[in-house]
């Protein structure tokens, strides 16, 4: 009730308004964590809202502890759906860096005699990019997101070991996958003793299904049961479905406002008449 009165003077209407606010309690709810003081919390950064175009606003959905992407493949050989095998959950490599073809950095000047070198030289390259991508393959991983770009080698090797990447991803949607998942962000290799390697248990997160759907114009990416197989994380999305950009930035301010009220009443277990 508190939730459709705090809609009540949006552009949503009456009957939209309950359907809404059912949807922001259904949201706040997915999310519910105890804190170190016993009490429980429902810390609304583990809900993503995504827009998307297209249909009524009737349309739009909870996917309660899972969370949407809006991303697709990033390339067509790769598979549509990863699930772990007998029921076992499925890693997430997430990263803040390139994937392409090593290079040396500017301002570096080889003085080459032999053309023969030259071709070293660029198979040297060509299996530092290799190495790299082993090295994430080998801790497990079977979903790679990265917030920059990814190179057709690279694309090569990752449609070859049957996993599923996607490039140029929003950095800010990728940190909430990540404590959604019990991950991180991952913005270097490097590690203290000047090598490179990945922790594949406090790095990597962890989810049952990763899936590529259509929605309106785009794709997206929907990770099922993010918090599967860890007691970190938890997240939930609501897709908002909406004809145009105006109205579903208005749906998404009453949406926001409805799920600040039910937040600080279930916190508070108090409504002031």
């Amino acid at each position: 009730q508190a939730a459709q009165t705090s809609m009540s003077s949006k552009i949503l209407g009456n009957f939209e308004s309950e359907f809404f606010a059912r949807l922001a309690v259904d949201a706040v709810k997915s999310v519910e964590t105890t804190g170190s003081d016993g009490k429980l919390r429902y810390p609304l950064s583990a809900i993503h809202i995504l827009k998307a175009h297209g249909q009524s606003a009737m349309a739009s959905q909870l996917l309660a502890g899972g969370f949407a992407l809006s991303a697709a493949r990033a390339a067509q050989g790769m598979p549509t759906e990863v699930e772990g095998k007998d029921g076992e959950s499925i890693k997430i490599c997430l990263l803040d860096m390139n994937l392409q073809r090593h290079r040396m950095g500017q301002g570096i000047t080889l003085q080459v005699t032999d053309p023969k070198e030259v071709e070293r030289i660029k198979k040297r390259e060509m299996d530092i990019t290799k190495e790299k991508i082993a090295m994430i393959l080998a801790t497990g991983a079977k979903v790679v997101l990265t917030t920059k770009g990814m190179d057709d080698i690279c694309l090569k090797y990752f449609i070859e070991a049957g996993a599923l990447c996607a490039r140029r991803c929003n950095r800010d949607d990728l940190q909430r996958l990540a404590k959604a998942t019990g991950g991180s962000l991952i913005t270097t290799l490097a590690d203290l003793e000047g090598d490179e390697s990945i922790d594949a248990d406090t790095q990597l997160g962890t989810c049952r299904a990763v899936q590529e759907i259509r929605v309106g114009d785009g794709e997206m990416l929907q990770f099922l049961d993010c918090n599967m197989g860890t007691s970190k994380g938890g997240a939930s999305t609501i897709v908002l479905r909406g004809a145009n950009e105006y109205m579903l930035d208005e749906m998404d301010r009453a949406l926001h406002d409805a799920l600040c009220v039910v937040k600080r009443m279930m916190e508070s277990s108090l409504w002031l008449l």
